[in-house]
């Protein structure tokens, strides 16, 4: 800090000597005066900002314990480890809280914000928006801002230089998601920034009894492709389509296809989850509702609904990769009334084959960590100004 504080001083002087030569060059008491006030200037400690990490979540097979992994990393692991861990809440209007309430002890609003939440781009975050409510879209963040459940933290909170980082698989590649994120903690100007890593993330640990020895986030990359649900191709067709879709990938699909975890770092392995979207939309009367009562009829109808294209052009999937379900439904007006409708409620399925990301090292193979402002790996949401 003093070498600091020297360069800027004498960056001072240079100035005055350029512009008050003979003042300067003939005073040589002001010169020692200014040496002796440098040499006696106490340098300024600036406290660091404070890191909390929320663990969004509780296992519920044993085969995947991501959430507790994730516990043990960001407790254990010497440069991911913060000074506050939370699993006591669940939602995101219940993290909004907790920062307000428990406010670092240094005064400075808090540094790092870390989220750790199952999700991925298709369908969000595992973790409710409020408690009891359903998972974190953006459609439903959204629902909880507009009726200002959800309200902006003050810069005592989360500033300038605050980050939120959300955690989960593969959330850099939604923007959408990560900027009504801001917006549910920040408001159109949130003055922080918010990160994601583009690709999927898992953490393993090393544990020698019930003591963790060592623990470690990888980010992996994901090679997907999908389905209808309850339509599962054969393996061979699924090799097939994942060789034409990732060419330059040098990944042996067949054996990635055989197992749904990792043996070690690095390996790959294969798992399946379900992309749901649902739609309700009312009619007038029933002479207005179309003909849906055939398979054909039905996917017809869709391909004219601007709503429901959008909405998968935005989630990168396709009609024909959903199983649709329809049913004739009422719905209740705002004055009482009833009108017909359609429900109508899709699900795809998606396949991923995932490899760890390593880099060799002395002691073994080693998670691959590229610098956060590489936007091959990650997205960063900078600062928004007020308009």
């Amino acid at each position: 800090m003093k070498r600091v504080i020297v360069d800027i001083i004498f960056a001072g002087l240079f100035l005055g000597i350029f512009t008050f030569t003979a003042c300067i060059e003939e005073d040589p008491v002001l010169q020692e005066i200014l040496v002796e006030e440098l040499e006696n200037e106490t340098p300024v400690e600036i406290p660091a900002r404070e890191a909390i990490t929320f663990i969004l979540g509780s296992d519920k097979k044993s085969n995947n314990p991501y959430y507790q992994e994730a516990t043990n990393f960001y407790a254990f692991n010497p440069t991911g480890k913060t000074e506050h861990l939370v699993t006591s809440v669940a939602s995101l209007l219940e993290i909004s809280n907790y920062l307000k309430s428990h406010k670092p002890a240094n005064g400075l609003p808090w540094g790092l914000v870390n989220l750790v939440s199952h999700g991925n781009q298709w369908t969000g975050l595992s973790v409710k928006v409020v408690p009891k409510s359903k998972r974190a879209t953006v459609d439903r963040i959204q629902e909880y801002i507009d009726n200002q459940t959800l309200q902006p933290l003050p810069k005592e909170i989360l500033d300038e230089e605050s980050e939120i980082f959300i955690h989960g698989c593969g959330i850099g590649n939604n923007q959408k998601l990560m900027q009504t994120v801001a917006i549910a903690f920040g408001g159109q100007g949130h003055p922080f920034t918010v990160r994601a890593s583009k690709l999927y993330e898992y953490y393993t640990s090393e544990q020698v009894g019930k003591a963790v020895k060592s623990s470690e986030r990888y980010i992996a990359n994901a090679y997907a492709i999908s389905y209808k649900m309850g339509y599962q191709p054969a393996n061979n067709s699924i090799i097939k389509e994942l060789g034409a879709t990732y060419p330059t990938a040098s990944v042996n699909w067949q054996d990635a296809l055989s197992r749904e975890s990792p043996r070690w770092p690095g390996d790959t392995y294969h798992f399946t989850f379900q992309v749901p979207v649902k739609w309700v939309i009312p009619f007038t009367s029933k002479d207005s509702m179309p003909d849906v009562s055939t398979k054909k009829k039905q996917l017809a109808w869709i391909k004219t609904q601007p709503n429901i294209l959008n909405k998968l052009k935005e989630i990168e999937l396709s009609i024909d990769q959903f199983n649709w379900w329809f049913r004739q439904v009422h719905v209740k007006n705002e004055d009482g009334s009833k009108s017909p409708a359609i429900w109508l409620k899709g699900y795809a399925t998606i396949l991923s084959v995932l490899q760890a990301l390593t880099q060799d090292n002395q002691n073994g193979l080693l998670p691959f960590q590229p610098p956060l402002d590489n936007e091959q790996y990650y997205t960063t949401i900078q600062p928004q100004k007020n308009s």
